[in-house]
């Protein structure tokens, strides 16, 4: 098999069984809107409350969106209040069904595109888009220079990539090398064991997982063709604090501070090489 067909085929045995994030819910049932609004509340209330400010969101209006990597809609729902004409790709159909879902539910259907299955290296695209936005997404592809030279050549002239990738240097990485080491043992690969902790994967059975620094991930832009001009560092949440970390805001200064050093996510913005055109 290809790298792309088993790097799809391990994310789709979790994605099809559990959407991501799903975990969230608690006991409300699948696709209800009590469902979405508590996934909606953990991810911009908890977990990422950074994401619409980082990305742009308030800059969407009438700009055609591709969004690479669906999950349940919460940021699709989010980019099409803000008056993004929405585009989806997955390669779950689960995940498909349940933002479509969302979308209805929230009566934004008049924005949206279209919502395509489908592994995006092999699947045609009309192209031309204003912002092309993957959060948590390219980490899992283990193709993923070819996927982001699909992706330059999608994009508009003076076209955003706007992505979310895992940082090796963050509190939530030590945490899993530190887990592998006192609670797994080493009995499985650290990949193994930092996919059945951060994607809820079985054992033995991981999802690709790629958590690299900074200079790494600049030196993949770069080689693909784009050009970073933005770059935040995010991701450090309450929990991580002993005690007092109950008491501050979620996208306050204390934890933006502790994000910039220890955040768990790159977050970039990026435009297209011209001079490779």
């Amino acid at each position: 098999m290809m790298d792309s067909e088993i790097s799809n085929a391990a994310a789709l045995n979790v994605w099809e069984r559990e959407a991501v994030g799903s975990q969230r819910a608690g006991d409300a049932s699948l696709g209800s809107p009590e469902y979405f609004e508590r996934i909606r509340s953990y991810r911009y209330g908890y977990e990422t409350p950074f994401i619409p400010r980082t990305f742009r969101f308030e800059a969407l209006s009438g700009k055609r969106v591709l969004e690479v990597g669906v999950g349940n809609g919460i940021d699709a729902v989010e980019m099409i209040r803000h008056g993004a004409v929405y585009t989806g790709i997955d390669i779950s159909r689960n995940h498909l069904r349940l933002a479509r879902r969302h979308i209805e539910l929230k009566r934004a259907t008049a924005q949206l595109e279209d919502l395509i299955e489908g592994d995006l290296l092999y699947t045609e695209l009309p192209g031309d888009y204003d912002v092309i936005y993957s959060f948590g997404v390219l980490h899992h592809i283990a193709h993923e220079s070819a996927y982001l030279r699909k992706l330059r050549g999608l994009l508009k002239p003076g076209g955003e990539l706007r992505i979310g990738i895992y940082s090796r240097w963050s509190f939530f990485n030590f945490y899993l090398v530190a887990t592998w080491l006192l609670k797994n043992r080493m009995r499985n690969s650290l990949n193994d064991w930092s996919s059945h902790i951060a994607e809820r994967s079985e054992l033995g059975q991981p999802v690709v997982i790629k958590i690299r620094s900074y200079r790494q991930i600049m030196r993949v832009l770069r080689e693909a063709g784009f050009v970073p001009i933005h770059y935040e560092k995010r991701g450090f949440v309450k929990n991580y604090i002993p005690v007092v970390g109950r008491w501050l805001a979620s996208d306050g200064v204390v934890l933006s501070i502790c994000a910039h050093i220890l955040g768990w996510y790159h977050c970039i913005i990026a435009v297209p090489d011209i001079s490779l055109q």
